[in-house]
């Protein structure tokens, strides 16, 4: 036997789970995962609960424990669905690849923000998440004597790393005095005021650059 959360795993992996008792489900578990997705879109995490993924479905909330028997299994599928899956990697040389999966997985994060308030608690058991390592590792082929799959692992936290100071910024309104306190207190600081770090995904360029030269 196959608990639910094994069994909506298991569908997303492709391995034939066993269907659910009583009549055929009305929706599939990608229709669900989207339709949850759209609905974090709009809502942010905090907003997601069954009974509403259930309403915006026309469903009863009974029905969505057919899919899902809990908020965080659920939460699992949307991850899945919301990361998608990675497009063809492009550059002529590998640190271009990595540049361009970087940014390619900072802009999915960018179009669905609540990602970032996912906070890991285990290795990801969805198979997008498994794809887009694979797509950097196959697109560092070519580039012998690096370890491709702890570049991918290190990329990916900078990425969420980013795109969640990015979302803060995004909110965020400093008190008007900090500046002139910081630099007060910290005169080395003073300095280096003009230099504008406030664009996150600038400073995620930047910190993939440092990455990028430390492995050359």
């Amino acid at each position: 036997m196959h608990s639910q959360e094994d069994r909506a795993l298991r569908q997303l992996w492709g391995l034939g789970a066993p269907a659910a008792r009583g009549p055929k489900a009305r929706w599939s578990l990608g229709e669900l995962a989207s339709a949850s997705v759209e609905l974090a879109d709009e809502l942010g995490l905090d907003g997601i609960s069954l009974s509403r993924v259930a309403e915006r479905l026309g469903m009863t909330t009974t029905g969505v424990y057919r899919y899902v028997g809990s908020k965080a299994e659920l939460i699992e599928l949307m991850v899945d669905a919301a990361i998608g899956d990675p497009p063809p990697i492009p550059g002529e040389d590998w640190q271009q690849r990595c540049r361009a999966w970087t940014s390619l997985l900072a802009a999915r994060y960018a179009e669905h923000p609540w990602l970032c308030d996912v906070a890991p608690t285990r290795m990801p058991t969805q198979p997008r998440a498994y794809a887009w390592i694979d797509a950097l590792v196959g697109a560092l082929a070519d580039h012998a004597g690096t370890d491709a799959l702890r570049l991918a692992l290190l990329l990916d936290s900078l990425v969420r790393t980013y795109a969640t100071l990015e979302a803060g910024l995004r909110d965020a309104t400093p008190a008007p005095w900090l500046g002139e306190a910081v630099a007060a207190r910290y005169p080395r600081l003073a300095t280096t005021a003009q230099q504008d770090v406030s664009d996150a995904l600038l400073e995620l360029d930047f910190a993939v650059d440092v990455v990028l030269r430390g492995v050359q």
